[in-house]
């Protein structure tokens, strides 16, 4: 099974987290801290889309998930 997530580039810890939402209120990007959910690559796409268009500003990636 094979799926996919939308990680963040953390500068100052140097790390990727897996993130699935964004706070419009507040503009705070959302972690997903279990892996309930399974993004198909076109799903993954468009969220990452989504994130750099709102995010320019930070580092964002595909992570494929091989089970």
């Amino acid at each position: 099974m094979v799926y996919y997530e939308v990680q963040f580039l953390r500068m100052v810890e140097g790390d990727w987290i897996t993130v699935n939402d964004f706070d419009d209120s507040t503009g705070a990007l959302l972690p997903l801290f279990d892996s309930a959910e399974e993004l198909s690559l076109e799903q993954a796409q468009t969220r990452l889309l989504l994130f750099t268009k709102k995010y320019s500003f930070l580092t964002f990636q595909l992570n494929k998930v091989v089970l």
